[in-house]
């Protein structure tokens, strides 16, 4: 789990190509790792502009609130913010 690839591409910018084939607005995880690991790579993508600047990597937790109260993913936001 912690140790780096020395070959090949890298696990999280292998799962982000995949994502992207989708066009999504939002990536979501269970793993705090891997939120991490899927955050990064994203951020990586937006700098290259290879991803939209909008695209989020959040918590499926987050999603469910999102839903319960009935939020956008920009509302969401804005409630993270305040937290």
């Amino acid at each position: 789990m912690w140790m780096e690839e020395r070959i090949g591409k890298r696990i999280n910018t292998e799962r982000v190509d995949e994502a992207l084939t989708t066009n999504p607005d939002t990536v979501s995880t269970a793993c705090p790792f891997c939120q991490v690991m899927l955050g990064d790579a994203i951020n990586e993508k937006k700098s290259r502009g290879e991803a939209k600047e909008t695209l989020e990597v959040v918590d499926v937790s987050q999603l469910l609130l999102r839903s319960v109260r009935g939020e956008s993913p920009a509302e969401g936001e804005k409630e993270s913010a305040q937290a």
